[in-house]
């Protein structure tokens, strides 16, 4: 069956998922959100992201925003939602005039509000949006490591197994490599909660106790201590929200953990609060103008997570929010730790 896809964003994670779907040959419609202009122009004219050095051939054309009514949405096999989380009511407004009822695959990690309740964005997607098709892909997936053919594997979660199979069906190939679930929640939950963990476990180096010689060569017992904690964390949070604990020591939560500890953002934050720096400092210097997810989910909603699930449950988030929203220094209280 000749397939035909939609990829709503053109950032990174979205032109990694692209370079997929063009070695597996299907024709792919990309559309840039109103931020995306700048991007949507370079691939129109040279179809190529120089920076990664990903050629694209003819099977992938670009559009603008302003050019959606272009596309004939019936023909639409396939809808990847690759925007940050900023742009998901762009999305929805997509979603809602091309109204094709064809399975939705969700690359975009985070979670949302409805009514002061902390919900996955899925849900938030499918409260509000004609389609509720949503397939969410979560697990250790770099876009550069992606974008370069790298082994990789991943899981996708829906509701309707069905739905993740389908996707399952046209995404993979002999790189990359899905699992399938119905426990959308627990994937859900860990792919936005592990930023915050990636945070904790990248302030390694800072937390080895002012006892420890020659401290940038001896964080890795440090380091392993607070991803198992942190481990630990995740799970209390995921079975709070209703997912299933061993997804938390799957792909979503263990993978992704850890190859987020390894390189990002959010690590690189813990790095700089591990060595003493204040948070409004760094994002002012070191970090100025790089979203970190796991210190926006902090602000939004850490202290409602920490209240629903307990402060005994959670140590570790209680000492980021200390840090995040507090504006103090990053202090890790070993004594806390769960058992």
């Amino acid at each position: 069956m000749k397939i035909n896809a939609l990829v709503l964003g053109s950032g990174i994670a979205s032109m990694a998922y692209t370079s997929v779907l063009d070695f597996n040959k299907i024709k792919t419609l990309v559309v840039g959100s109103p931020y995306d202009h700048k991007n949507i122009k370079n691939y129109k004219k040279y179809k190529k992201n120089k920076f990664f050095n990903i050629n694209f051939s003819n099977n992938i054309n670009f559009y603008f925003n302003s050019e959606i009514n272009l596309i004939e949405s019936k023909s639409i096999d396939l809808i990847i939602i690759g925007t940050n989380t900023k742009g998901i009511n762009w999305v929805i407004e997509i979603l809602n005039k091309l109204r094709n009822d064809c399975p939705v695959l969700l690359i975009t990690k985070g979670i949302a509000q409805i009514n002061n309740k902390i919900i996955p964005i899925s849900e938030y997607i499918s409260a509000k949006c004609y389609n509720n098709k949503i397939v969410m892909a979560s697990g250790p997936c770099l876009a550069k490591e992606l974008i370069n053919k790298s082994h990789t594997r991943t899981l996708f979660a829906s509701k309707n197994i069905s739905y993740a199979k389908y996707v399952k069906k046209i995404i993979d190939n002999e790189y990359y490599h899905s699992e399938v679930t119905k426990d959308i929640r627990g994937a859900e939950i860990c792919s936005a909660v592990k930023n915050i963990y990636a945070t904790i476990i990248g302030s390694s180096l800072g937390q080895v106790g002012k006892l420890s010689r020659k401290k940038d060569l001896n964080y890795f017992n440090t380091s392993s201590g607070l991803f198992e904690q942190s481990l630990k964390e995740m799970k209390h949070i995921t079975k709070k929200f209703g997912g299933n604990i061993d997804t938390a020591y799957g792909l979503a939560g263990t993978g992704d953990l850890y190859v987020s500890v390894l390189g990002g953002r959010n690590a690189k934050l813990g790095y700089f609060l591990g060595k003493g720096l204040l948070y409004k400092s760094i994002v002012k210097k070191q970090m100025k103008n790089v979203t970190v997810e796991g210190a926006e989910l902090i602000k939004l909603y850490g202290t409602k997570i920490l209240a629903l699930v307990g402060q005994k449950k959670l140590p570790l988030l209680k000492c980021l929010i200390k840090a995040i929203n507090g504006n103090n220094r990053l202090k890790i209280d070993w004594k806390q730790f769960t058992f």
